[in-house]
């Protein structure tokens, strides 16, 4: 269902560019934003041309990089400036051998990628005084010596590399690597999950001069900023590579493509892309530049058109090269705006004050931040281990048996044959990973929500101060609070146990407050007129009475947890929430299905149990 929406999701724009051209405009061309930030440079640089150049307009769709290639090929994507052929390179070819994809030449194949750490740790750094950690560290087979330095918190008795994201062919070609030089033995593959996430694991641990290994490619504006070192492995030889991948990444062909109607909608554009040529140098530089000022791409667009004329002027017509250098130049001068855009001078950098904030918790507490890392994990790893060490079977009978004493026994009976299903399809070890991190979320959300409710209940002004930050908690896109948990607690089952408690905890304290809220002012007073203490009306009388109100906060908390699991993925968060990430990423229908309709028997479960015995304290 999810791969069905976001490919579905792809038909918007192609209606919209029929629409124009039945309106005597000249149709939009629809580029792939495959989510990184030198396709959106290299989307921004041919976009002024198309546009200012040859009179098209062009718009923008995202997805993951086969979901975009998958677009290609169905039409509705028409341009393509950045395939990383190598990641998704039987669908490509596919795309290619059926006439629907037309690949238009080499934008830049010049890349390297593999297996970098920061230098700091092999040179040290004088003026972060930083001490090299490993001074003889050059090549993947010195790491087994190394994997102390690395060690993983997850499974302190083994080091950690950070994989490719699950959706790159450079994942595979990774695990491959890890049996043919035996880095198993020594290290855990860990799974990042997205690019996004191995790219803010590096940053941070960079920040902190702290350890970090892991795969990772240029040009991007990391390498570019930070000193990072490849480590070394045998040269490439395509009968090693073949044989296991005992050798270096070979460079990868990243080519400009587009949809086969682009041969006969902008032939004019199309000769302008075949002619597309760049370099991992110059994409670096452009990359740079994007991040010394913050982020502009419209920015760095115009800058390349300026500072490399010779060569953009070379893809096209003189009379083409004419009008966008005039462009060019009345887009350097002073930003125009009308009385319908908002001014620029009023525009303010809210996230820039909250990125200080972070930084500064980071530099000031991040032992404290460690500390709670450490609880959490044993927390998680205590409730794994416990639901691992029961059998199968008494595991299935426990569930029968709690489904029929709260229900009745045809329920257990349904419960048990839903986790039997889930084993059966061979996601049993999946089920106790996601089992593990919700439980560890929602008893944590229970701990602190019970009494942040009942304190609220009490107090006018914490409930004013409260609903605010409940609203933002739920309402602010679970993604943007993903980015401080990784900044403090690293990748893994830690930042995705955080995140689900920011998400799953409001319910509990907003219902704990309004069940304890809604006990008749009577019936407190009488206990009081009888001599009851504060601490006994509450336990004897507010709270028995609020309790059906409470379990269904307990109940609607430990659902907002189970939503959580595939997105608590993007963060390197295992389980079945994984499963479904990569099977969305790969397009992998029968995966999706199998790992979807599991989180499903699992949500029913829990739902079922815990609004029977809402029902029951009733």
């Amino acid at each position: 269902m999810v791969m069905f929406i976001l490919l579905s999701g792809l038909t918007k724009f192609p209606k919209e560019a029929l629409e124009q051209t039945a309106a005597g405009q000249e149709p939009s061309i629809i580029m792939a934003d495959a989510g990184w930030d030198s396709i959106r440079i290299h989307n921004a640089i041919a976009a002024f041309i198309i546009e200012r150049g040859y009179g098209y307009q062009t718009d923008v769709i995202m997805g993951s990089t086969p979901i975009v290639t998958q677009g290609l090929i169905l039409g509705d994507i028409d341009l393509c400036m950045e395939v990383w052929t190598d990641n998704v390179l039987e669908l490509y070819q596919a795309g290619i051998e059926s006439g629907e994809i037309i690949d238009l030449g080499v934008n830049f194949d010049d890349n390297a990628q593999g297996l970098y750490v920061p230098t700091y740790l092999i040179k040290g750094d004088q003026t972060r005084g930083i001490e090299p950690l490993v001074p003889n560290l050059q090549s993947i087979k010195d790491l087994p010596k190394y994997w102390e330095v690395f060690r993983d918190p997850d499974h302190p008795s083994q080091g950690r590399i950070y994989g490719a994201p699950p959706t790159w062919g450079a994942d595979e070609i990774l695990r491959t690597k890890m049996k043919t030089y035996n880095l198993d033995e020594r290290y855990d593959y860990f799974n990042p999950g997205t690019d996004t996430a191995l790219n803010t694991a590096l940053v941070s641990a960079y920040e902190r001069g702290e350890p970090w290994l892991g795969y990772y490619w240029d040009p991007t504006w990391i390498t570019g900023k930070y000193d990072l070192t490849l480590l070394e492995d045998e040269p490439y030889d395509p009968e090693k590579w073949n044989a296991g991948y005992a050798c270096e990444f070979p460079g990868v062909k990243v080519t400009v493509a587009v949809h086969k109607s682009m041969l006969e909608r902008a032939p004019d554009v199309v000769e302008f892309l075949r002619d597309y040529r760049t370099s991992t140098k110059i994409t670096s530089e452009l990359l740079a530049f994007m991040q010394d000022h913050e982020a502009d791409i419209q920015l760095t667009a115009a800058w390349f058109l300026r500072e490399y004329e010779e060569l953009w002027t070379d893809w096209v017509p003189p009379e083409v090269a004419a009008q966008v250098q005039r462009e060019v130049e009345t887009d350097a001068g002073p930003p125009r705006t009308s009385l319908t855009e908002f001014p620029p001078g009023l525009r303010i950098q809210l996230g820039v004050y909250v990125e200080h904030v972070i930084n500064w918790l980071t530099d000031n507490f991040q032992t404290f931040f460690d500390w709670l890392k450490a609880g959490v994990n044993g927390l998680v790893a205590g409730i794994r281990g416990f639901l691992s060490f029961i059998p199968w079977f008494l595991l299935l009978l426990f569930i029968f048996l709690l489904g029929w004493k709260v229900n009745n026994w045809q329920a257990g009976l349904m419960y048990a044959l839903m986790t039997f299903l889930i084993g059966a399809l061979g996601l049993w070890v999946e089920m106790i990973l996601t089992l593990a991190i919700v439980l560890t979320g929602v008893l944590i959300s229970i701990v602190l929500g019970i009494p942040l409710g009942i304190y609220m209940a009490y107090s006018h002004k914490a409930e004013a101060l409260m609903k605010p930050l409940l609203d933002g908690a739920q309402t602010m896109p679970s993604f943007v609070y993903l980015i401080p948990a990784m900044i403090f607690f690293g990748l893994g089952t830690v930042p995705a146990v955080f995140a689900t408690i920011i998400y799953s905890m409001p319910p509990c304290i907003r219902l704990t407050n309004l069940g304890i809220r809604r006990v008749p002012t009577a019936m407190k007073e009488a206990a009081y007129s009888f001599g009851s203490s504060a601490w006994q009306v509450l336990t004897k009388v507010e709270l028995p009475l609020a309790l059906p109100t409470i379990m269904a906060g307990i109940n609607q908390t430990t659902m907002s947890a189970m939503s959580m699991v595939v997105i608590a993925s993007m963060i390197g968060a295992k389980g079945l929430g994984e499963n479904v990430l990569i099977a969305i990423n790969r397009t992998d229908i029968a995966m999706g299905f199998d790992s979807g309709i599991s989180i499903v028997f699992l949500a029913i479960i829990i739902d079922r149990l815990t609004q029977q015995i809402s029902k029951q304290e009733e």
